[in-house]
This record gives structure tokens, sequence and C-alpha cells, in this order.
């Protein structure tokens, strides 16, 4: 089905931000951004506002519009948050994990595998990002899995910057990411949900 007008602008307006493709200081509007993306100022306009509820901007009255720069306490509430929620997720999904999810997910894990290999720190996290959604909407709780999706949207640059400063991050990533995997391989719901767990733990300690 093809996007709407709207859903564009906010995916390229999306994927700018999480590529950190705008100076973070500077004053937007919505002017400036339709110009760059080339569309008009009412998608544009929808989108922004869409992105504001999401926390990734922040629209100042009478002056433009900010990129959202998070606290690192904001940042550690997203991981505590993680931390009750996913566990919560493997422990679901782990019995009914299916031959054709295993794949999928050992597809992801190779991947990323070859991006550490290559040191694409961006691709990396992508894929990181792709793998998690994947198990979140394995769930079939669309409530649940949106929360999750924006709090990781939110936590992109963070966790790009993470595994482009910390040398071994991306292969400490994929280990924790193939431990998670044998647990739902093996429709071990309490193994797969502390794999999760040591998983989020570690990555919150590099925060």
């Amino acid at each position: 089905m093809k996007k709407t007008k709207n859903a564009n602008a906010y995916d390229t307006i999306k994927d700018l931000i999480l590529r950190e493709n705008f100076d973070r200081n500077a004053m937007l509007s919505i002017s400036v951004l339709a110009e760059q993306i080339g569309m008009g100022r009412a998608p544009v306009s929808d989108a922004v506002k869409r992105l504001e509820s999401e926390g990734l901007l922040v629209i100042k009255p009478r002056q433009g519009i900010v990129i959202y720069e998070m606290t690192v306490q904001e940042m550690k509430d997203i991981n505590e948050t993680r931390l009750l929620l996913e566990p919560y997720i493997m422990e679901k999904i782990a019995p009914s994990v299916t031959p054709d999810d295993i794949t999928e997910l050992t597809k992801y894990i190779n991947d990323m595998g070859k991006c550490a290999l290559k040191d694409d720190h961006y691709g990396f996290i992508v894929l990181d990002h792709g793998m998690h959604s994947y198990l979140y909407d394995l769930c079939e709780n669309s409530c649940m899995a949106d929360i999750l999706k924006n709090l990781r949207d939110r936590m992109f640059t963070v966790g790009y910057k993470i595994i482009a400063r910390r040398e071994g991050r991306m292969q400490t990533t994929v280990q924790e990411h193939k431990d998670i995997l044998l647990a739902l391989k093996a429709n071990d719901s309490l193994r797969a949900a502390e794999a999760v767990r040591l998983h989020l733990t570690n990555g919150s300690k590099l925060i």
C-alpha cells in the first residue's frame, strides 16, 4: 500500500533525526524542514507534531523546533522500563517461537556480526533495532510493542554512540543476542527472560 504524504514526511524527518543529520543546537522551522525534504508544509507540520508526541522533537512557540536532547536520568528511566517489559515479553513468546522466527532472528544476528567486522556502527544499530522490534511484535500486544518501539527510537542515537565509542561492544552484543536466540530456540521462557535481562543490564551500565 502506497504511503501517504504525512507518513512519508514523518518517516523522512524521523530518519534524519536518528541519523543525527540535524544540528542539535539549531532552531528549525516547518519551512526549513519542508524545503530540506522537498515536501509541503502541511505533511511536515503533521509529522513534527507526531514526532514531538514521541519525544524526538520540541516545538517552542514563536521560536521554532529543536531536536530533543535526553538527560542521563531519562536514559536510565527508559532502560528501567525496558527491563520490566522485555523479560515479560520473552517469557510470553518463548513457548510459541517457530522455526521461521528462529531463521529470521538468526539472519539479524549474522548480519550484525558482519557489521561488527566492518565497524559499521550505523548498520549494526539499525539491525539491533530491527531484531528487538521483531521480538516485540511476536508478543501480539500492539500497545506494549508500540511503547517499546518508541523507547528504542528515543534511545537510537544513544545506542549508536555507545557502540561507536565502546570497543568490543558490538561483539558482546552479538553474543548476548545469540544467548537470547538459544533460549528461544529451546522454548525456554525463564532462560529467555534472564538472557534479555542480562543484555539490557549490560547496556545500562554503559550509559
